[in-house]
């Protein structure tokens, strides 16, 4: 009995995600999942380049002597300026490469079935969008509360310099653990 309850809320969340619905058929179901498929290789590829950049960044700053805060401040606007883009992308074409969109709904549908379950899930969400994926997942998770431009603006720089801080720490330390072997 638990077994099949917890089928139905795995498919009944990956339905909610997929954005699939019983009254379209199935062309028009597979179409959706193709498209969220090519969002997310996509926003996957892009990601992947920003992250070398970023090391890029960190790595050739503190190999020209520049302080800490020098690459910190550097790796935020880098930061900013590119989660930026992926929101003005989502806002002027609907398309939302972060997947942040449907997260929501997959999470949505969960904390219906269960609270504790729907925070828990969007704290892992929010967890991996912070760590890794990138400060505009969490704004388009969020942007029926964030509502306006000045909390979104607000927020990902507040969520960029959370980012930025961890990634200049992370890759600075490998620098320099780097230069200390060869």
């Amino acid at each position: 009995m638990v077994l099949k309850t917890w089928v139905a809320v795995v498919i009944e969340t990956l339905k909610s995600f997929l954005n699939l619905e019983e009254d379209n058929g199935s062309v028009a179901n597979g179409k959706k999942i193709a498209n969220i498929l090519a969002r997310r290789v996509l926003y996957l590829a892009i990601d992947y380049g920003l992250v070398l950049a970023s090391a890029a960044i960190v790595v050739t700053m503190e190999a020209l002597g520049f302080s800490f805060f020098a690459a910190f401040v550097i790796l935020w606007i880098f930061d900013f300026v590119t989660a930026c883009a992926f929101v003005v992308f989502y806002e002027k074409t609907g398309q939302d490469l972060s997947l942040g969109e449907d997260f929501r709904r997959a999470t949505d549908t969960i904390h219906n079935r269960s609270q504790i379950a729907g925070r828990l899930t969007m704290l892992l969400i929010m967890f991996q969008a912070i760590y890794w994926n990138g400060p505009e997942q969490i704004v388009i998770f969020f942007r029926k509360e964030i509502c306006t431009i000045y909390r979104v603006i607000g927020t990902i720089l507040g969520l960029t310099a959370i980012q930025a801080v961890i990634w200049t720490v992370l890759y600075g330390f490998g620098y320099n653990l780097l230069e200390r072997v060869f």
